[in-house]
């Protein structure tokens, strides 16, 4: 569960972005913040991994407060797709998928088969996509393998930041319905 009890945060000496938040999402339930541009949707989900501290307040993952946590430790276990996806461009897109499995100290047969069953999740072709480089994919696609890099580990919470915005619309829907 990810709980968010009374958490403000503020930049500098502006109105907060996140005014006395209390929130909590349970184990397996999808939880979606609405609202404008600028509202604090974000900055939220920021202060969830850390790349973000709150202000004021206490964030928790099953009742584990994550300012207690390194910072390292604590983002391997999250799953994070931000809206500009963040791939490493240098490297293919198996091993972006890799990436995490990998300095968890997985096995290579299951980085391998992890990564086959989450491009076949996200309608990537196995075989035509994993030794392809971001600079070659579309917007769309790109996309779709920042999202399999973000389930590759299993991570206990997935933190999604408009991650369909550039991937069409029957796709999308598909996405939404298969994740």
């Amino acid at each position: 569960m990810v709980a968010f009890e009374h958490v403000t945060k503020r930049y500098g000496d502006g109105p907060p972005a996140v005014t006395d938040l209390t929130l909590e999402i349970g184990a397996g339930e999808v939880c979606v913040l609405v609202g404008p541009s600028g509202c604090g949707k974000t900055t939220t989900m920021k202060m969830v991994n850390r790349l973000v501290e709150p202000t004021s307040g206490r964030v928790t993952i099953d009742g584990q407060d994550v300012a207690s946590l390194p910072a390292v430790e604590l983002r391997r276990r999250i799953g994070y797709v931000i809206q500009q996806v963040g791939l490493f461009p240098h490297l293919t897109v198996a091993d972006n998928v890799a990436v995490v499995p990998k300095l968890l100290g997985w096995s290579q047969a299951r980085v391998n088969e992890r990564v086959e069953e989450l491009l076949e999740l996200v309608g990537l072709e196995p075989g035509t996509h994993r030794s392809r480089y971001p600079a070659v994919l579309s917007g769309g696609e790109r996309q779709r393998v920042g999202v399999a890099r973000a389930m590759a580990a299993d991570p206990t919470v997935l933190l999604m930041d408009e991650p369909f915005g550039a991937v069409d619309p029957i796709r999308r829907e598909r996405l939404q319905n298969d994740l």
